[in-house]
């Protein structure tokens, strides 16, 4: 179970996995823990051991890369005996699919929710029929929708803490909310 003083280090390695303990250490101190260099790397070993770090990962600018189509597939299933068995199909292709950057089962309106990135509109067009071939017999509704996004997708916001949050929240409340 990670503490305050966990999320100050997986936020400031998310944000950039190349910082040194030094850096780390004036993360730390900024954010009001006050830790020893040995202390900051036997955490960084325990999250490591225990798998809440499990890589090491570059971030790219993809403003500095061909255009991605990124694409929202909104899906209600047909409620049928079968459908169990097919959402288990479903799962193993959306998990081993190399395009979807989220996936998963949501609550309200529809059943699945899928954001992908294609490097082509072409692609995109292609991966959508071949989907739907593939389980349009548990299907319902399909609703897809390219986005052109004003933020690039990003993971970084679930690894913010609970003070970076407030501090941005705090930054904007209207002036009739008041502080």
């Amino acid at each position: 179970m990670t503490d305050t003083i966990d999320e100050v280090i997986l936020s400031a390695l998310s944000r950039n996995a190349k910082l040194d303990i030094n850096e780390l250490w004036e993360c730390l101190k900024e954010s009001g823990h006050s830790l020893t260099l040995d202390e900051i790397e036997c955490r960084i070993k325990t999250l490591e051991n225990e798998g809440v770090i499990s890589n090491y990962i570059i971030a790219v600018n993809t403003k500095k890369i061909k255009h991605r189509i990124i694409r929202v597939a909104l899906v209600t299933f047909r409620i049928s005996q079968h459908l169990p068995s097919r959402l288990e199909g479903l799962k193993k292709y959306l998990v081993d699919a190399p395009f979807i950057l989220y996936s998963g089962k949501t609550r309200g309106g529809y059943d699945w929710i899928s954001i992908q990135a294609f490097p082509s509109e072409e692609i995109a067009d292609q991966e959508s029929d071949i989907y739907r071939n593939l389980f349009g017999d548990i299907i319902q509704t399909y609703e897809i929708y390219d986005i052109l996004p004003l933020k690039e997708p990003s993971f970084l916001a679930l690894t913010y803490t609970n003070r970076d949050y407030k501090k941005f929240l705090d930054e904007w409340i209207p002036p009739f909310l008041g502080k």
